[in-house]
């Protein structure tokens, strides 16, 4: 861990189950990005100015939940 709380790059202390929350969040939008209208894909789109297409967004949140669940697992001797 870097010295300095108040450098930046300092690694950063998380409790499980917060993390568990960002995996929950992050499995959430991916689901509704999944199921959401083409109103909403549309919207989406729009306010990332075509950088970032819902289906490509869903897929990325959706390993990060899986990564981070993987790596809780890791404790209880999960794969």
């Amino acid at each position: 861990m870097v010295e300095s709380p108040d450098n930046p790059e300092a690694l950063v202390p998380v409790v499980a189950a917060e993390l568990f929350e960002w995996a929950w969040l992050a499995a959430e939008l991916a689901d509704w990005l999944d199921h959401a209208t083409e109103a909403t894909r549309a919207d989406f789109v729009h306010h990332f100015a075509d950088l970032r297409r819902p289906e490509k967004t869903a897929v990325f949140l959706a390993q990060i939940s899986e990564r981070i669940a993987s790596l809780l697992d890791a404790d209880r001797g999960q794969p």
